[in-house]
Order: C-alpha cells, then sequence, then structure tokens
C-alpha cells in the first residue's frame, strides 16, 4: 500500500487493524501476540508482535497506517506492541 492511500489508525475496525498487524509480523518473521501488557499499562492487554528486531516491524506497521508501537526486549527477541489496539477476550 503506498503512503498516499493509507488508511488512518482512527478509521480502521479491530479486524482491519489485526489484519496489518498479522501481515506484518509474516513479513518479519515474527508472530502475534495476544494479551500482552507492557511497561505503564498497569494490567491493561494489547496486542504485540514477537520478533528478532524491532525496527522493521514498527515500520511495516507504520507504513499501513498504525503508529504509537513500543517494544520491551524478551531477552533473545523483542515484542513489538500497541497499547492502544486493546485486547479483550
Amino acid at each position: 500500500m503506498d503512503l498516499e492511500n493509507r488508511m488512518h489508525e482512527g478509521d480502521m475496525n479491530l479486524d482491519e487493524k489485526l489484519d496489518i498487524l498479522n501481515e506484518a509480523a509474516d513479513m518479519v518473521g515474527g508472530e502475534m501476540y495476544e494479551g500482552y501488557s507492557g511497561r505503564g499499562m498497569f494490567g491493561e492487554r494489547c496486542y504485540g508482535i514477537t520478533c528478532s528486531d524491532p525496527i522493521p516491524c514498527v515500520e511495516a506497521v507504520a507504513m499501513q497506517g498504525i503508529t504509537g508501537a513500543n517494544y520491551d526486549s524478551m531477552g533473545l527477541d523483542y515484542i513489538v506492541y500497541w497499547p492502544r489496539i486493546t485486547y479483550e477476550q
């Protein structure tokens, strides 16, 4: 998707956001993670992607219109997560 035609995050529903995250996870060789509670989230949970390098993951998702990513080191890998994409069971 080119920059001129990308959607804005506020115009997307949850399914559209998850499609973008799944596509990005495939692109970077990562996996979707449901229900991650990152630093400063106080128990709130969101969606993320586990991967070996967070930068390509953040860039791939941002190019599709979703910003606001954070990431944490998990030892050998990272988790990139989006606190605004709330996970609810």
